[in-house]
């Protein structure tokens, strides 16, 4: 077939998106002994004023100019000038939960935020910052999840609006994934029944999204694992468990994805001197990520909690404990080029312990591409296409030039005939549809038909798109390439023609053609006169036959002698009678023959005889 080098970029119907991060909100980090940090001026500074006193799990959350808002520890909420919102919120979490509280800003509406908390429940408050002068106030609280574990996390909607907050059920496998949107918290949840069943000693330890929001991973502790999770974004389902086991993982608990989502790094945590290990997880297949495993931090006078990816890029580490952050410089590089540090920050006020706050990710927004790859064997074309686009609700328009191809909606398109094929994306999570630059496919194309010209000759003609080959009676070595060539025959018969794919020799299409010379009347030329004279010109008294043939031949001389007798193809008199040259004159002859469908048929006449 013919042979393409595809490279093609997607080109989109509407303005270009830009990338989009959760911006400044996740500037200012409040966490373990009244620690704190600030990412404002583009690295972290250390904070002095933070009312937080908390074990393990907490969460902040900032304007997108990077001011605070809120903070918390699943149990107080504290506002901007760090007093409380409310003495009694009736919040959910714990100071022994891991991710005890998670804050989410609610779509289309800057006053309000929800907060979520969870230990033994999943436990929701939603808070104005605008009542009460500015200082906020609780609006409403509710249970989501009567049967909560400890994990929780949060990831924007592909739509870029809204958001979802997901749960793990304690006591089997069941993750609920909750959609946060201008109306609110939807009413029923989507459920995900995968991985290890959690209770209330497993669901230990973080649960985080990918920045592409496309993957999750999942502490099990006490089981020596973690676990790895496709993630759905349009759909909020989990799918493609990957189960990450060794020795090394026995108190699975914290973890971080790379920017890049490459890499996954986790920590052990309870024992001192236990190890951070960096994970390739670029291929999802369980033993190629525990073979690719890789220490990269062990230090001895402390353990490990929490990780958290930061504003700038670095990933910071609890060490429970101390006056320092272990910090991961540059995470997107293999093994020890991540450059980890275990005194990589020192804090001025507060010290460590296992958590870090909790933030939702907002996956950067890509500008949409859809390529087409092309399959050829043979003239067996398939094309496929591909889009950096991860979620899977969005549907396929395949086109051949302008017009739309009906019911082309898949992945894959095998095209019928030759053209300039593209494809549009259309999905739920796009606001415009992406459109391919288009490729042109040539497909081994074939028609042939005959016509009668006269009975018993016919012309073939083919109409093909690269060149062709004839091959059947008649057919020679001068005509076999032509578009229209004639033949001659009588009845029926098959003629053949190829056409060729002129990069590959052995591929090719083949038409039959039927055809029907038809059965013809007999036609009969007979000359009155000939000259045997040896000027080769009318030397011989010959009958030329279409549509039959000569059966026998009989020429008498005036007084009824036979002077010649021919049968078939000794038909022909030259003129001679036992060797020797007949007299000038007028002879008689009966010539019986028969037509092409074997009837005998008997002519008389006379012929002159000239020298």
């Amino acid at each position: 077939m013919f042979r393409f080098i595809i490279l093609f970029s997607g080109i989109l119907l509407t303005s270009a998106q830009s990338y989009s991060q959760p911006g400044k909100r996740a500037n200012i980090w409040y966490f373990g002994y009244n620690a704190g940090l600030d990412f404002n001026s583009g690295k972290p500074v250390g904070l002095r004023d933070g009312a937080l006193y908390q074990r393990e799990g907490c969460s902040s959350i900032a304007d997108e100019k990077g001011n605070l808002i809120l903070y918390t520890d699943g149990i107080r909420i504290w506002n901007k000038k760090h007093k409380l919102i409310s003495a009694d919120t009736q919040l959910g979490g714990d100071d022994t939960s891991t991710q005890s509280a998670l804050i989410v800003p609610m779509p289309g509406n800057p006053n309000i935020y929800y907060v979520f908390s969870t230990f033994t429940k999943l436990v929701c408050v939603t808070i104005d910052i605008s009542l009460y002068k500015g200082n906020g106030g609780v609006v409403s609280r509710s249970v989501l999840l009567e049967n909560s574990t400890e994990k929780l996390a949060a990831v924007q909607h592909c739509n870029q609006r809204d958001f979802w907050i997901l749960a793990h059920e304690n006591g089997n496998r069941v993750f609920r994934s909750f959609l946060l949107t201008e109306q609110g918290i939807a009413k029923s949840s989507v459920v995900s029944k995968i991985g290890t069943p959690l209770d209330f000693y497993k669901s230990v330890g973080n649960m985080k999204f990918s920045q592409q929001g496309d993957k999750l991973a999942m502490a099990v502790f006490g089981k020596s694992q973690y676990q790895l999770f496709n993630f759905d974004n349009s759909l909020g389902t989990l799918s493609d468990e990957v189960s990450l086991k060794h020795m090394d993982f026995l108190s699975a608990y914290g973890l971080e994805f790379s920017p890049s989502g490459k890499f996954l790094y986790v920590s052990e945590t309870v024992n001192v001197g236990s190890s951070i290990f960096q994970l390739d997880i670029s291929d999802m297949d369980a033993k190629k990520i525990i073979a690719s495993k890789t220490e990269i931090g062990k230090p001895p006078e402390s353990y490990f909690g929490s990780m958290q990816l930061g504003p700038d890029g670095k990933i910071y580490v609890a060490r429970s404990g101390l006056k320092y952050l272990g910090v991961i410089h540059t995470p997107d590089l293999k093994g020890s080029k991540c450059a980890y540090v275990n005194n990589g920050f020192e804090l001025p006020a507060g010290v460590n312990s296992m958590g870090l706050p909790n933030y939702f990710v907002t996956p950067p927004i890509l500008d949409p591409t859809v390529t087409i790859q092309i399959d050829d064997k043979c003239n067996d074309v398939t094309l496929t296409a591909e889009t950096n686009h991860r979620f899977s609700k969005y549907v396929f328009q395949w086109y051949n030039g302008k017009q739309e191809i009906r019911g082309a909606n898949m992945r894959t398109y095998t095209p019928k005939s030759s053209g300039d094929y593209s494809v549009i994306l259309i999905g739920e999570c796009l606001d415009k549809k992406v459109i391919s630059t288009s490729i042109n496919v040539k497909i081994l194309e074939i028609s042939a038909d005959y016509s009668t010209l006269e009975c018993g000759l016919l012309e073939l003609s083919v109409r093909a798109n690269a060149s062709i080959v004839w091959t059947g009676k008649g057919v020679s070595v001068e005509n076999e390439h032509l578009r229209k060539i004639q033949v001659s025959g009588s009845g029926k018969d098959v003629y053949y023609v190829r056409v060729l794919d002129e990069h590959d020799p052995s591929c090719y299409i083949e038409k039959k053609l039927d055809v029907n010379f038809g059965v013809c009347d007999a036609s009969v030329f007979i000359p009155d006169i000939f000259t045997p004279n040896g000027d080769h010109i009318n030397d011989a008294f010959d009958i030329v036959i279409s549509n039959g043939e000569g059966v026998d031949l009989r020429i008498y001389d005036r007084w009824g002698n036979i002077v010649h007798h021919g049968k078939k193809s000794e038909i022909p008199w030259d003129g001679k009678v036992n060797g020797t040259d007949a007299l000038i004159g007028t002879y008689t002859y009966v010539l019986q023959y028969k037509n092409n469908r074997g009837h005998e048929f008997t002519r008389r006449g006379t012929v002159f005889l000239q020298r």
